[in-house]
């Protein structure tokens, strides 16, 4: 994933993370919390179509939004570019998905909706506005995603049928392990293959989100700072080919994790160990 992202929309390819979003039971707290981990800064839009957001900020620019749950749950979701959203939601129709978040249009990010693929997982697609910005790659915003679901195959299937990806197994342990998705040449996304003996019966597939830390202050102090504000530890710091990674829930619940990807380990593991019980 590249650095600040300031291409021109129409250089934005179809299946590039291009938008992450919080639901939480709580904005307030939510808002608190990672303040007080990166420094995100808000500004708050209301909107009567596309209801209340609030849009994250480090240094000035986008990087997030966080908005009020409907069902209780707080989770991170992530949107994928597509030029036609139309066009594109009726494709992952095709494909056994089904809209689960009607189209909105966003100021000042774009139309987006919300679905659900065939392997249980809940995905974003965004058609962005031509003022879109989205920060990547640097402390305190996104750096890598993984789709955790036990439906790896139909994943693997279905996205690359809808985008276009090609998939790169690692390891053939727990069935089909760790996948990474391509564009041409181009590391996208990841998914992981659930292990069964690690999953409770509340266990959902989920995406889980990598947001950066500033290698001048490292994974295991962030985890200290996200204690303090009342985070969990799901998995503590590890070494992995990504870098410094640990896995958090934030204090509404979302889970996440952290990763400082200049401490990346060449023999580290790729994937994380989490047990997925919610």
């Amino acid at each position: 994933m590249g650095t600040r992202s300031d291409a021109p929309r129409e250089e934005l390819r179809a299946g590039t993370p291009c938008w992450i979003e919080l639901i939480t039971t709580n904005v307030d707290k939510a808002c608190e919390f990672y303040s007080g981990l990166f420094g995100w800064e808000y500004e708050t839009h209301r909107d009567p179509r596309a209801g209340l957001h609030v849009i994250a900020l480090q240094e000035g620019f986008p990087v997030a939004s966080i908005r009020e749950s409907a069902d209780g749950r707080s989770q991170w979701r992530l949107f994928l570019a597509t030029e036609n959203s139309l066009a594109t939601a009726a494709a992952a129709g095709r494909l056994g998905a089904q809209i689960i978040v009607p189209r909105s249009r966003v100021p000042e990010l774009g139309v987006k909706l919300v679905l659900s693929s065939p392997a249980d997982d809940e995905f974003g697609l965004l058609e962005p506005d031509e003022s879109w910005q989205f920060d990547v790659g640097l402390p305190g915003t996104l750096v890598w995603a993984e789709l955790v679901t036990i439906k790896a195959q139909t994943a693997d299937h279905f996205y690359g049928e809808l985008f276009g990806y090609t998939a790169e197994q690692f390891g053939t342990e727990h069935r089909t392990g760790y996948a990474v998705w391509y564009l041409d040449d181009e590391s996208m996304l990841a998914r992981v293959s659930m292990i069964r003996e690690h999953m409770s019966a509340e266990a959902r597939p989920h995406w889980l989100l990598y947001l950066g830390v500033d290698e001048a202050v490292g994974t295991d102090e962030v985890v200290h700072r996200a204690v303090a504000l009342d985070g969990r530890i799901r998995v503590d710091p590890y070494d992995s080919s990504l870098g410094r990674v640990a896995v958090l829930r934030d204090p509404t619940g979302a889970r996440f994790a952290l990763v400082d990807p200049s401490q990346a380990s060449e023999y580290g593991s790729a994937g994380n160990d989490d047990p997925y019980d919610d």
